[in-house]
């Protein structure tokens, strides 16, 4: 009875060892990372974690099909992990996740010295309304102008894993707190923060004016801009209005800046923010300085201000507030470049960018540049504004007058979409493409709101059946539905066909619908869909022969592994179960030593061949399945050696003992195979 207690154990190790593999996937899945140091090239992940392991992380450009990159910790396993990505492209947005985490975050590298960007200042407990105020305001990093020890609890939380936060010290970070590497201002709390080309001044102490004019130097910055405080500066507290002037012109940091200035006209400080009870707004020798009351106002104790800042102009708007200031002027019109007209739409202000492009082309005649300015208007009432009539007209105009020119096929292509879809004077067509490049763009990874969306297209071709939109919007719908509800996608493929057979975009209906089926796991449905297809389009045959024989594989495959688990457990059954139950000292030794054997030769092989597996957990799962596999399936040939070896000859007991072992062993590899990834049976032709 020892002996067979033994074996427990034994089949209690392998199953724990794949636990424990389980649990740092669990452990991995519940961390909540920040995100630190980010740069036009390069970010740090970092998180703490209860155990200790060496910190991996996935990352790829968000909405690309390309294989994840992994990055992963340089030193041992540690509770405290930072993970470097490198090799990151400016103005990019990344999906990363911790280890095999299936949680997904996302975040943004800096962008080019030229190009535009917002970032988000706040005060106040902003907590509970901060995930959707970075939503809406896009901003690529937060500032506290609340002091850290005003914070009773951590109100970042929710947003750290996707943007980096500072407040007026300096980084504010629970992670950098936690592990004693905070980083800090220097000294007398003045430190300065690059981004882009804004070099960001913070000044929290009046001793340290001398120094402000240090950190003015940065020759890549384009914007300059100080966050300091009343208290700093002395001015714009407790002063009526027409005292704020003469106050804020007679002060050391005013001074400071106006000499800047003087001596670098080009990299001129542009604005102060003054933190305090005003929100007075002036303008002292080009200087513009802006206050931020952030007391209490009635009901609301908190406020945010969203900073977008551009080349040529920057501003600040007041989120709660009908209120915006301009931190710094845009060039004069006739100045006015076509990389600015761009600039413009970046961010978003299309009427704005399409007025510059036309100052553009009235006062650059003859520029090699305006067949771009005609170009950008008309792809800017065509992908922005879905204003087709006047994108058609621009995209002519180009068409016309540069008809050898290099974007004239890319505008013929667009005349020839649109001209075909302008029935019912373009309205299918315009909500239609509002709809997939705005709110399926924003919403489409939230299902309520997903379905709503699939509703809004289910109305408009109910709206307009006849046009010529109308099966366009009915295969897209479709092809929406078969990335996560297959039967809706199917029905939705019937409807195409049954509605608009004779149009091109349901020709293929019926092998898509397979396609979909085969998606699902749900092999016969896809072969009767695939047989149905092949009678109707014969010049597919190879393709769609092609798939019936993927299906009927994997139909195989599950067929194999229900005959693989019935042989496991009667083999299982007849060696365990049926009597006599007493296992040997002998068998778990042979036991132990086919575990050890297996367990050596298959890492090796693993090691040699590691590019291969899909990461290094899921080459150690099959390594360890593989072992204990062969640990149990010794067992099982001395067991039925020695129940043979009663009512036989040696010979014959060994030979029945040695052929259930090897059959418990087969049918054990292949089920280790077809549940951690099945499509490496491939390699045995299966």
């Amino acid at each position: 009875m020892r002996k067979f207690w033994l074996l427990i154990v034994l089949i209690i190790a392998a199953v724990a060892t794949i636990f424990f593999l389980r649990v740092g996937k669990i452990v991995e899945s519940t961390v909540k990372p920040e995100v630190l140091n980010v740069t036009t090239s390069q970010v740090t992940i970092a998180w703490t974690s209860k155990e200790k392991y060496k910190g991996r992380v996935s990352y790829m450009p968000t909405g690309t099909e390309v294989p994840a990159m992994i990055a992963a910790e340089t030193f041992g396993a540690s509770d405290q992990h930072e993970v470097v990505l490198t090799g990151l492209r400016a103005s990019t947005r990344y999906t990363y996740w911790i280890g095999n985490s299936k949680s997904r975050y996302q975040f943004q590298t800096q962008p080019a010295q030229n190009s535009p960007f917002s970032f988000v200042a706040v005060w106040g407990d902003v907590s509970d309304r901060l995930v959707p105020l970075m939503r809406s305001e896009s901003g690529e990093f937060i500032v506290s102008l609340t002091p850290a020890a005003g914070q009773k609890s951590d109100w970042f939380s929710d947003v750290r894993p996707y943007v980096p936060v500072y407040n007026l010290s300096g980084v504010d970070s629970p992670f950098l707190k936690a592990t004693g590497d905070e980083h800090q201002s220097g000294p007398n709390n003045l430190w300065k923060l690059d981004w882009g080309g804004l070099r960001l001044i913070f000044i929290g102490s009046s001793t340290n004016m001398a120094k402000v004019n240090e950190m003015f130097s940065s020759p890549s910055a384009h914007t300059i801009g100080i966050i300091t405080s009343v208290e700093v500066i002395g001015a714009m507290e407790s002063k009526k209005d027409a005292q704020i002037d003469d106050s804020l012109g007679q002060t050391t940091l005013h001074s400071i800046i106006v000499s800047h200035n003087k001596q670098h006209p080009t990299r001129a400080a542009a604005f102060a923010a003054i933190i305090g009870n005003s929100e007075k707004n002036v303008e002292i020798d080009g200087v513009q300085y802006f206050g931020i009351s952030t007391a209490n106002k009635g009901t609301r104790s908190c406020g945010a201000i969203r900073v977008d800042v551009d080349v040529e102009s920057s501003r600040a708007v007041f989120v709660d507030e009908n209120r915006e200031v301009a931190l710094k002027q845009p060039p004069l019109k006739q100045k006015r470049t076509c990389e600015e007209c761009r600039r413009l739409a970046d961010k978003g202000a299309y009427e704005e960018s399409v007025k510059a492009y036309l100052e553009f082309i009235e006062t650059h005649k003859g520029n090699f540049q305006i067949d771009d300015a005609y170009f950008a208007i008309a792809e800017i009432f065509d992908n922005k504004l879905f204003e087709f009539e006047n994108a058609l007209a621009w995209y002519r105009r180009l068409a016309t007058e540069y008809p050898d020119g290099t974007l004239t096929s890319l505008a013929s292509q667009r005349i020839k979409y649109i001209s075909a879809y302008a029935d019912y004077d373009y309205k299918p067509l315009a909500n239609f493409e509002r709809i997939k490049a705005v709110k399926y763009a924003r919403k489409k990874d939230q299902p309520q709101e997903r379905d709503k969306i699939f509703g809004e297209v289910k109305s408009l071709i109910k709206a307009y059946p006849d046009s010529n939109l109308a099966p366009v919007m009915q295969h897209w719908l479709a092809n929406q539905y078969r990335l996560s509800e297959p039967d809706k996608a199917v029905e939705a493929y019937m409807t195409l066909r049954k509605n608009y057979r004779s149009h091109s975009e349901s020709q293929e209906a019926m092998v898509e619908i397979g396609e979909t089926y085969y998606d699902a796991g749900r092999y016969k449905e896809a072969i009767k869909a695939f047989n149905e297809a092949l009678g109707e389009m014969p010049g597919l045959a190879d393709t769609i022969k092609s798939q019936i024989a993927r299906s009927e594989r994997n139909l195989r495959r599950d067929k194999i592994a229900y005959v693989c688990w019935g042989i496991a457990a009667i083999v299982f059954g007849a060696a365990f179960i049926r009597k006599p139950r007493r296992i040997g000292a002998r068998s778990i030794v042979c036991a132990c030593a086919a575990f050890v054997i297996v367990g050596a030769v298959s890492s090796f092989y693993g090691w040699l061949i590691h590019e291969q597996f899909n990461s290094a957990r899921e080459m150690v799962l099959i390594v360890s399945s593989f072992s204990a596999i062969a640990g149990l399936s010794a067992l099982i040939s001395m067991k039925f050696t020695r129940k043979v070896n009663a009512d036989s000859t040696g010979i014959f007991s060994a030979v029945v003992g040695g052929l259930a072992g090897v059959v418990f062993f087969l049918a054990g590899i292949y089920l280790a195979i077809y549940h951690i990834y099945i499509h490496y049976l491939i390699v045995v032709k299966l």
